[in-house]
């Protein structure tokens, strides 16, 4: 059996572990990430509209968790946990304040931290990473640590899917490898380019609906514009579609090649997107559900069994599930290194202020002057608030978050606040080298070209 009772091999089933037996000593390893998408825009969730079909057909022969949290409402902070096994206060890859208008305020990881590709590498893996997001995902913020490889280049899924079969191609076939791959169609500009029967509606191409619905909301008072709204729906509902279909091209290529029954498949999201729920557009900006409720679905290796797993797990966890996998002397090697797995520490999220253009806005920037951190002890979920406005939610009866319960249920909030700080004090925040990572004038038209700079 792989690993003690409690472990995240058993929240894999008994079933699936037996599969396990007969595979291969070195499994292959692919890690995706589905930049921006939320789980209940998802059809494989329960969303009304047929937006995952390919992601459907794999949760039949994996195990789907159905409360799986991003540990950061943004790119760089949850790449960094879902490498490092570490939260964002941990690893301090994260925003920092600014007072003033600088094209970037972020922190990289540091060189210090061991990444899972280093781990993996280390143990002969090859280390390949196929890259959309050139915004938060370039080397200047170090995630490419332990990647022999690791091609960054903005573009769509079909084009990501082209350099992975290359490489798949031209690979070394003598060695195990650990793929991540990295599709941006989710984010903005979303891909949305129309997808027929998919809506009752034809899908407009206009870019600028996103910065209109954040003039209107963002603020934080007023009536929010039902049927802007809904045209910005349609864009991401269309645009998870496209990578829908994307995701299911790349699984059968590696069906063709003969390797899909034997590899590890991780299919997830760094964060989802608020399509003007709180008065909030986008992400990187707070830790309500719509931005920390993302898929996550693991095909072990000769998994043809499906399962559903309701306890909670975070980005955190990734690396640990992953090495679970593992052959017994290379898992039993490396299982050290990435302490976290569901049920050994609090299910937390955070966010540090937000990026720089909505920081320091005339009109909303007084929102995000604060660090938030999200602690879920299910159905509760506490929002401890550097502003002091804290919020707590019963998640079971108010999934929405529009009740807040912290006056209300004082007990609960001061329990789970005590395990907030309890839990902080025994691990210490990051407190290594601190710099911003340098920008050129490619990196900032990257970071323009995705919303990050100028206009909302």
């Amino acid at each position: 059996m792989l690993g003690r009772p409690g472990t995240v091999a058993t929240l894999l089933g008994p079933a699936l572990l037996a599969a396990c037996a007969g595979a291969p000593r070195e499994p292959n390893v692919v890690l995706i990430t589905l930049d921006t998408v939320r789980a209940d825009h998802l059809s494989c969730y329960g969303y009304a509209v047929h937006t995952s079909p390919r992601l459907e057909g794999l949760a039949r022969q994996a195990t789907l968790y159905r409360r799986a949290l991003a540990s950061s409402p943004w790119t760089l902070p949850t790449h960094a946990s879902l490498f490092t096994g570490r939260h964002a206060f941990e690893h301090g890859a994260h925003d920092f304040k600014v007072t003033e208008d600088v094209p970037d305020n972020a922190y990289p990881l540091g060189a210090e931290h061991l990444t899972l590709a280093e781990a993996l590498q280390a143990e002969g893996y090859e280390t390949v990473a196929v890259v959309a997001n050139a915004g938060y995902l370039a080397r200047r913020y170090r995630l490419d640590q332990g990647f022999e490889s690791y091609w960054v280049k903005p573009g769509r899924a079909d084009r990501k899917n082209g350099q992975v079969y290359e490489w798949l191609d031209a690979r070394n076939k003598e060695r195990p490898f650990f793929l991540f791959v990295n599709y941006m169609d989710a984010h903005r500009p979303y891909n949305a380019t129309e997808r027929l029967g998919l809506l009752p509606r034809p899908v407009s191409k206009n870019t600028t609906l996103v910065t209109r619905l954040a003039e209107a909301v963002m603020p934080g008072e007023g009536d929010l514009p039902a049927a802007l709204r809904q045209q910005v729906i349609d864009q991401y509902d269309t645009a998870l579609a496209n990578l829908d279909e994307e995701l299911g091209r790349l699984f059968d290529r590696l069906q063709r090649d003969g390797l899909w029954d034997d590899a590890l498949v991780v299919v997830t999201s760094d964060h989802g997107e608020f399509l003007g729920e709180h008065q909030l557009v986008e992400h990187s900006k707070d830790v309500y559900q719509e931005v920390l409720a993302v898929p996550l679905i693991v095909k072990a290796p000769r998994q043809s069994e499906a399962r559903v797993v309701d306890q909670a797990i975070t980005s955190v966890d990734v690396p640990r599930l992953i090495v679970s996998q593992l052959a017994p002397a290379r898992r039993d090697k490396l299982l050290p290194a990435f302490p976290y797995e569901p049920g050994n520490h609090p299910v937390m999220a955070e966010v540090y202020y937000t990026r720089t253009k909505d920081l320091i806005h005339p009109r909303w920037g007084h929102r995000f002057d604060r660090v938030r951190t999200a602690l879920l002890r299910w159905p509760m979920k506490l929002i401890h608030s550097g502003d002091g406005r804290h919020e707590l939610f019963d998640l079971a009866t108010d999934p929405s978050e529009e009740r807040n319960v912290y006056r209300e249920r004082a007990d609960v909030a001061k329990a789970l606040l005590g395990e907030l700080e309890e839990f902080r004090r025994a691990h210490p925040a990051y407190g290594g080298p601190r710099e911003a990572a340098p920008l050129d004038a490619q990196a900032l038209e990257q970071l323009r070209s995705l919303g990050y700079l100028g206009s909302p």
